[in-house]
């Protein structure tokens, strides 16, 4: 813990997981809170792989907020440990917020009828089961036509569960986000600060620059080509103005290397100068970034090679 002698005696702090299934906008939500861009977040499912501690911190409280990959039905090696990464993050929290998002909804009968899907509903029995108090967001809910309509679909979520508090929020609009706020200081005790008022992750630099390199993947690339993507970086040297950081990008097969580095190298080219913007945005420094592109035969499916790649399951299975 951080030392502040500073802090008003009512000061809380604590831990807060940000849970749901993929694409619900968990990531978003979480840089929406602290006000910077902590997590990447794509349109595309299952983009977080690993738990991330994102740290609000404002004068009177500080959340260390837990974001994490989405509970889905894991079939892979990457996939598992993805979901233990979810089941890990939502332990020892002071509070669990379940995420779902705002169905898409064409008329109020339409809304009336509306139950959760399975998968929403597998992610809440797995949130449950770890048994911190759970509030469910429902995200999203600027893209509906009429509020009134949110009624039938906040009843039918609430017949589900007893949730410490229901909310609908947009963390696009930022409607909602200040009701969030006030829950989440009610829930946290009282307390001195876990990280100092600078601090915005529990990350280094090297792992944030490989998940920007990741994004930048999923933004040039076909949507299928990114989820058999993993990135390394082998250097990373800070400087006062510029840093040097090189990177390999690892696929499963031989026909992908080439996808990635594209004709005459085109593809690879415009992940790099994508990556390099996105990497001087978080330092504030110029960026020199040099990129390989490797085959690792199949790494999401083998446990080992997910261990040399850096994915390690936090459960030991």
């Amino acid at each position: 813990m951080t030392h502040a002698p500073d802090l008003p005696p009512d000061h809380r702090s604590g831990f807060v997981a940000i849970c749901g299934r993929p694409n619900v906008g968990k990531s978003t939500l979480l840089n929406a809170l602290i006000g910077d861009t902590i997590a990447v977040a794509t349109p595309h499912p299952q983009t977080t792989r690993e738990r991330l501690l994102g740290v609000w911190t404002r004068p009177h409280f500080q959340a260390v907020l837990v974001d994490t990959p989405g509970f889905h039905r894991a079939r892979s090696a990457l996939n598992r440990f993805m979901v233990a990464q979810a089941r890990a993050g939502a332990r020892d929290v002071d509070l669990i917020l379940l995420m779902a998002e705002c169905p898409n909804l064409r008329s109020l009968e339409q809304a009336q009828t509306w139950e959760p899907g399975e998968v929403a509903l597998e992610a809440l029995d797995a949130v449950r089961e770890v048994g911190p108090p759970v509030a469910l967001v429902i995200n999203k809910i600027d893209c509906l036509p009429d509020r009134a309509w949110l009624l039938p679909v906040l009843a039918a979520w609430s017949a589900r569960h007893a949730f410490t508090a229901v909310l609908p929020v947009s963390a696009v609009t930022g409607e909602g986000l200040d009701e969030l706020e006030r829950l989440v200081v009610e829930r946290l005790p009282q307390g001195p600060r876990y990280y100092s008022e600078d601090d915005l992750s529990d990350r280094s630099l090297r792992w944030h620059a490989a998940e920007l390199i990741r994004a930048e993947l999923f933004e040039q690339l076909r949507q299928e080509l990114p989820y058999s993507c993993a990135v390394r970086i082998q250097e990373f040297s800070e400087g006062e103005h510029r840093d040097r950081v090189a990177a390999t990008i690892y696929v499963e097969r031989d026909s992908q290397k080439g996808m990635v580095i594209g004709k005459g190298a085109s593809t690879i080219r415009q992940i790099s100068i994508g990556a390099r913007a996105r990497i001087s945005k978080l330092t504030g420094r110029r960026c020199d970034l040099r990129l390989d592109v490797a085959v690792a035969k199949n790494w999401s499916k083998d446990p080992e090679k997910l261990e040399q790649l850096g994915y390690r399951d936090p459960e030991g299975t």
